[in-house]
């Protein structure tokens, strides 16, 4: 396997102590869980509303640069906790998630999604109003880029 390289990394990070300490007790990665799973929500939400707003389905009275501006923060907070969460997620269980084939498809996801945000979305919700075919365009691979981000991770479970 070509990733073999990276898995002394993943066998260090099993054994931080902060991974330990998560599998230790009864309630620390259901708690964990439940903080990452609602602020999921929030991202989707967010992620959601401005999405269909470029796509021109939702909120045609709002200005796209001014809905960016009024969800940037929830966007950009529940995003911070996420990663943070997931990152303590990932240390709780990093060797089983080394060889899961659902793992790697959400890593590469989220890496496409956050790449995709921060350039292609920032530069288009930029603008008070975006042009049909541009909007349904990114509007529609940022949705699919986010769903396929939480679908691969109800997945991790099952592969």
């Amino acid at each position: 396997m070509p990733l073999d390289v990276f898995l002394p990394f993943f066998k260090w990070c099993d054994r931080t102590m902060l991974g330990e300490w998560l599998r230790a007790g009864t309630w620390q990665f259901p708690m964990v869980e439940t903080i990452h799973i609602l602020a999921l929500a929030l991202l989707v939400a967010n992620v959601v509303v401005l999405d269909l707003r470029l796509m021109g389905l939702l909120m045609r009275g709002w200005t796209v640069a001014g809905l960016t501006r009024e969800l940037k923060p929830y966007l950009n907070w529940s995003l911070a906790v996420i990663l943070v969460t997931g990152t303590m997620l990932y240390l709780s269980e990093a060797v089983k998630a080394f060889t899961n084939a659902a793992f790697w498809f959400k890593v590469d996801c989220l890496f496409l999604a956050l790449l995709f945000h921060f350039t292609v979305v920032r530069k288009v919700t930029r603008h008070d109003e975006v042009s049909r075919v541009t909007g349904l365009a990114v509007g529609g691979i940022s949705l699919v880029l986010w769903f396929s981000i939480g679908l691969a991770g109800r997945a991790i479970a099952f592969v």
